[in-house]
């Protein structure tokens, strides 16, 4: 009996596995045609969804424009609330942006201090790459959660090799 049942089991699954790699959407007949045939597949797809969810998410889109940016984090290289600290908190800045004119910095004023941040990262990962960048000139930075602009969504290579 498990002999028998061994058998049917491997038959039904090597049965199914003849099937595994048919293209039952036809969409792979030819590379050219490829991205045509699913534009056409996805626009006959219905979608049911709560109209709360698009909703949601526009609100979600309204408060980030409002925020001017999303939740992110960035590197705290300078802080200070003595009687000069602007003038330093400048001087900072400026400094920074000879050494490292690819990161963006700002400088902000949160009650009593003054403070230089740099850089607008979208996760930890990214700020502890910098961090270690910046260690040599700057080794007491360190990581805080705060706004940042939105990033990119294409940079100026992918830009030029569309044109090309």
């Amino acid at each position: 009996m498990r002999y028998l049942c061994s058998v049917i089991f491997i038959f039904v699954l090597l049965s199914s596995l003849g099937y595994a790699q048919t293209d039952t959407l036809g969409i792979n007949s030819g590379i050219s045609n490829q991205a045509a045939n699913l534009e056409d597949f996805l626009g006959k797809l219905p979608v049911r969804q709560d109209p709360r969810i698009t909703d949601m998410l526009i609100r979600h889109n309204q408060i980030n424009q409002r925020r001017n940016g999303t939740e992110g984090f960035r590197l705290e290289i300078f802080f200070s609330s003595e009687n000069k600290a602007r003038e330093q908190a400048v001087r900072v800045k400026n400094e920074f942006n000879l050494v490292f004119p690819d990161i963006a910095s700002y400088m902000l004023f949160q009650t009593p201090n003054f403070k230089v941040r740099i850089g607008d990262f979208r996760n930890k990962s990214e700020a502890l790459k910098t961090k270690a960048y910046i260690a040599s000139k700057y080794p007491n930075a360190f990581i805080v959660k705060d706004n940042i602009r939105f990033p990119e969504l294409f940079t100026e290579s992918v830009e030029q090799n569309e044109e090309q």
